[in-house]
């Protein structure tokens, strides 16, 4: 019913637009704009009285619909939506009961038991009740063309089942290349599911999907923009990228797939990101993950055949055995959660710092509660080093990223811009070179708030937080450090573009 009355009031609001338009009459514009503010004041009301989200986002909300009425009310009716009104259906929440009933009976199996110096990991077994597993095989993988190259070589190995899940899948060379090698393998017998972001994956056609349905792949667009609900989901992407083969190796981290993400892009010289590829338990919790996102995008009529049974369940969790000596806690949180899983686990392993924090990241555009953590660190004498682009891909959020640098300098971190003909992607935090969080959530609100995202916590000084910490360090020596003298001469354009960018961080 919300969503009807939702997309009632859209069109109710574009045909008085549009008939004002067309009469070019002050009385119908009079009476249009009196009809605006009204609607622009029950907005605000809503926002300040029913309403969970911080303060920041309502103002920011608040002020986009009364200085820009028109916009500011499309833009808030498309994106401005509180996510936790979200209703599933029964088949829905019976399919995710039993798979985080399969869950908690592998972690009696397997979970982990840490010693004192590992508080870490039971606080956010605590806050995320997702536990920390022993035994696991993490190889970092630095860039697309590693990435791809073990990716594709993994899947020609498949003999069971392929689960793979995209934010961007772009039809070019690459995910041509992807694409008929899943379809080679659902050809022999490999049971092969795709999940796409809707929004993110918009790109995708009928005709680039139709040989997979043809091959018998199982395809579905999780929350499609070509849906008369849109203005329900625009703004709730599924940030995440998976990919798990016969249960025993899994993928993920921030690669998409296209043909920048292997450096064939005009915009940039070179795209730096990092992926993880996992064997061992840790890898089934990256697949209840996908199926849990599998169950939300089916519709009641698939839903009411039983989906996770115990046939299912015995062929997609079966046991894992040891493979490695790493401990791995995979954390999925998104928009439908009462808390926000994946930045308070990012804050608590931040809070954990003595001596370092390093953060690498696209998107620098923290919420006021991660700022001050962030803050209070550097100003607390921790060595605090975040690195972000020098050229962005997306002017919006680019231009907000920077105007955090001030602050960040007067607190003492200290602040590197990675080579400006390069684009680097990574989702990585490190404290005292001992534990990372790396995966697919930025540091910023959309990611804390409204993307569906995965972070996987490495623990103890192991390979992979090695890796990540000597490949850090590689990567700021490539990049200009950012300081206050350069600051204290940026151009006013600059300031100005930086502060309205800035000013628009709360809903970007």
């Amino acid at each position: 019913m919300v969503k009807i009355l939702q997309s009632f009031v859209i069109l109710l609001l574009l045909a008085l637009i549009s008939f004002g338009i067309y009469k070019m009459d002050a009385k119908y514009l009079v009476i249009i704009g009196s009809l605006l503010q009204v609607f622009g004041l029950l907005v605000a009301l809503k926002l300040v009285f029913n309403d969970a989200r911080e303060t920041p986002n309502k103002v920011a909300w608040i002020i986009v619909i009364f200085v820009i009425p028109v916009g500011g009310i499309v833009m808030y009716l498309f994106f401005g939506r509180d996510p936790r009104s979200r209703i599933f259906s029964n088949e829905q929440v019976r399919e995710s009961e039993k798979l985080v009933g399969s869950l908690i009976n592998r972690q009696k199996v397997y979970s982990s038991q840490f010693d004192d110096h590992n508080e870490l990991a039971k606080r956010i077994e605590k806050l995320s009740r997702m536990k920390c597993f022993d035994g696991n095989k993490i190889d970092i993988l630095k860039d697309g063309e590693e990435k791809f190259t073990v990716l594709f070589a993994e899947i020609d190995k498949a003999t069971d089942h392929i689960h793979i899940q995209y934010y961007i899948y772009n039809p070019d060379e690459l995910g041509l290349k992807l694409r008929d090698l899943l379809i080679d393998k659902a050809k022999e017998g490999v049971k092969v599911r795709f999940l796409f972001d809707g929004w993110g994956s918009s790109d995708l056609k009928s005709s680039f999907l139709k040989p997979m349905h043809d091959a018998g792949i199982e395809v579905e667009a999780y929350d499609p923009i070509r849906s008369p609900w849109i203005v329900r989901t625009a703004n709730l992407r599924n940030h995440r990228k998976i990919v798990i083969i016969d249960g025993k190796v899994a993928f993920t981290g921030g690669l998409n797939v296209g043909n920048e993400y292997i450096s064939k892009t005009p915009d940039f010289r070179r795209w730096r990101d990092t992926h993880l590829r996992m064997e061992g338990p840790a890898v089934l919790e990256l697949q209840t993950s996908f199926l849990s996102d599998w169950v939300y995008v089916l519709d009641r009529d698939k839903c009411s055949e039983p989906f996770i049974n115990d046939e299912g369940i015995a062929r997609y969790f079966s046991p894992s055995e040891n493979v490695g000596d790493e401990s791995a806690q995979v954390i999925v949180g998104g928009p439908y959660d009462t808390e926000k899983i994946i930045r308070d686990g990012i804050l608590n392993l931040i809070q954990q710092a003595k001596k370092s924090i390093s953060i690498s990241t696209p998107y620098f555009v923290p919420d006021e509660e991660a700022l001050s953590v962030v803050r209070r660190a550097a100003l607390s004498g921790v060595d605090v080093r975040i690195l972000i682009p020098g050229k962005g891909d997306s002017p919006l959020s680019f231009h907000a990223t920077n105007s955090y640098r001030r602050l960040m300098l007067k607190a003492g971190a200290r602040v590197f811009n990675y080579d400006p003909t390069s684009f680097i992607h990574n989702k990585i935090i490190i404290v005292d070179d001992e534990y990372a969080a790396i995966g697919t959530a930025n540091f910023d609100i959309r990611s804390f708030q409204l993307n569906h995202e995965l972070m996987v916590f490495l623990y103890d000084h192991a390979n992979s937080v090695q890796k990540l910490t000597a490949d850090f360090h590689q990567d700021c020596q490539g990049s200009v450090e950012y300081t206050m003298e350069m600051e204290t001469n940026k151009s006013g354009i600059r300031h100005a573009k930086e502060a309205i960018c800035r000013m628009f961080s709360p809903i970007l």
